[in-house]
Formats: C-alpha cells, structure tokens, sequence
C-alpha cells in the first residue's frame, strides 16, 4: 500500500507540475502581445489584448465571418494600405516610387498573387508613385480613381502602365459600394473636382475616402483630406461613429480635426508619417483629448485586425 500511495503522489504531482507551466506561457504571449502593441499610443496595449481574447471566445463559432486584416505599412510619410479578407485583397494607395517593390514583396508574402480593387486616392507622389510597379506585376479586377489629372510625373508612369496593361480605370464621380469577400467597401468622391483658383495643392482636398464595414466594426481611411473637404463632410452630414480612422495627410493639424475626431469617435486611430516628419503635436493632443489610441506608422507596419465584432491593434516595431 505504501509502494502505491507515494506514485500515486508522484503521478498527481506531475499532472499539477504540467498545468502550471501551460498556464504560464499562455500568459506570457498575450503579455508579449500588450508590450509590443504600447509603443504606439496611449491604450494601445488593451486593444490587443481584447482583439485576442475574442478571438478565443468566437474560435467555436462557425457562423463567424472570416478576418479582415488591414496592414498600414511603413514606407515614410506615405501611404500603403493593404486590406485582405476571406482570399480577397485591396491595396489603398501604394506609397511613393520607391515603395512599389515593398507593397509588391509584402503581397507576394502573404500569398496575394492579384486584387480585387486597387484605390489611389489622389494623385500626390507619396500616395501614386508606387502604383505603377504595383500594375507591372501585381493585376487588378479594378482600379479606382479621382476623377481629375494629376500633375506629377509619378502620375504619368501610373497611368502608362494602366495602359499597357489594358486596364481601364474607373473614375470616382458618384459614391461607388461593392463587397470585399464578407466586408462592404464604400469609396467616396468629393462633392466636385473643380479646382480652386487659390490653391496650389488642391488635389489633397480630392482624395476619395474608403469606408469598410466588417460586422459591427467600421474603418474609415481618410486619404490626406484638409479643412475645407472636412467642413464639406461636416455640412453635408457624411460622417458618423467609426471604430477606427487613418488620420489625414499625415497628421498635418487642421483645427477641423477637432470636429472629425468628436464625431467619428474611433477607438484606434493611425497616422501614416516618417521620423524626419512626424505628426504635429497638436493632432496628438486632440485625439488623446478624445480618448483615441494611435500610433504613426514611423514606429513600424501597423495591422489591424477585425472579428466582425472587435479590432485587435498591433505595431511592428523596429
């Protein structure tokens, strides 16, 4: 009896010694996960945190809409936004020249041989100048664009490879809405392209502006939008709660934005910029006024994650 008492001890000792270590590095990857998610704003940490554990909660649940992944790349102040959802993929903007072949790597990376829709938001080259490298190897069912000619070189290289592509763009003159696997994408126009007498860089104020609704969640991308597109959207009442926002031209401060961060109310907002321009300190005020975590994608690629029910935050970082 003694003989059995003491491996019956042994077996029960081995079997608790087993449960504690699996819980132990359960909780170091989700710490793991809240440390490299702080570097970017002032909750950002949470944000993944909660992203992960619902992750977990909806695991049984076969009703559950497949992922939407949005990674905002790194490439200085510039934007590059890749959305993929359910073997579908959409690329916002492709960055300046030389961040074509980076957007191109980073979708061979994931498996993305052609997209659903490319969307250049305006013609400036830190937002058009990548996308010809994109079309030379990268094919798209279609590609949208503000309806108005751009003046830059980069532009002429876009649109060349369009044609050689025989790719006929599609000008945004009227909202446009079409579904990205289970997500609805939505591409808004301005109210006019008419160009103003008084403004050298009017095309910012032409940026078409993506809206994705995932479930219950909406981002919402803003291109690089000033005050007077904002004051439009404000007076023709277009904006409404979003759950996350890609903050316009770079984090530039407009006293407008005060008006965009209360009424969209995000809960996580990025800001595509550089270190040698980040974004000014008076846009970081105000969404830290308006309780908005963020980051700037001068820290590192941001991804975002969507359930269809919560959004998980994570950077990074270099």
């Amino acid at each position: 009896m003694n003989h059995k008492l003491i491996l019956l001890v042994i077996v029960v000792a081995i079997i608790a010694l087993a449960l504690l270590a699996g819980c132990s590095n359960s909780g170091n990857i989700k710490n793991n996960a809240g440390q490299a998610d702080n570097t970017g704003g002032n909750n950002a940490g949470s944000a993944d945190n909660a992203g992960k554990n619902e992750s977990a909660d909806n695991a049984g649940d076969s009703d559950a809409l497949s992922p939407l992944v949005v990674t905002i790349l790194k490439v200085g102040k510039a934007d590059a936004i890749i959305c993929e959802t359910d073997g579908h993929a959409m690329v916002i903007d492709a960055g300046e020249d030389d961040d074509g072949e980076e957007v191109v790597n980073f979708l061979k990376s994931r498996g993305i041989s052609s997209l659903d829709a490319l969307v250049i938001t305006h013609f400036d080259k830190d937002h058009v100048g990548g996308a010809d490298t994109l079309i030379d190897e990268i094919p798209a069912d279609r590609v949208l664009l503000p309806d108005y000619v751009g003046t830059h070189p980069e532009y002429e290289e876009f649109m060349d490879s369009l044609s050689d592509a025989k790719v006929t763009p599609e000008m945004v003159v009227e909202r446009q809405t079409f579904e990205l696997g289970g997500a609805e994408v939505t591409i808004d126009p301005p109210s006019s392209y008419e160009i103003p007498d008084s403004d050298d860089e009017y095309d910012n104020n032409f940026s078409l502006i993506t809206t994705i609704v995932h479930g219950s969640k909406k981002l919402f991308f803003a291109g690089d939008i000033e005050k007077e597109r904002i004051r439009e959207l404000v007076e023709n009442d277009q904006l409404e709660d979003v759950d996350f926002l890609k903050v316009p031209h770079h984090g530039v401060y407009e006293a407008e934005l005060e008006e965009l961060f209360s009424i969209t109310s995000p809960e996580y907002a990025v800001i595509c910029s550089s270190k040698k321009n980040p974004a000014d300190s008076k846009t970081l005020e105000l969404l830290e006024k308006y309780g908005i975590s963020y980051t700037e994608t001068r820290h590192g690629d941001v991804t975002i994650t969507s359930d269809g029910q919560k959004l998980s935050f994570y950077q990074d970082t270099d």
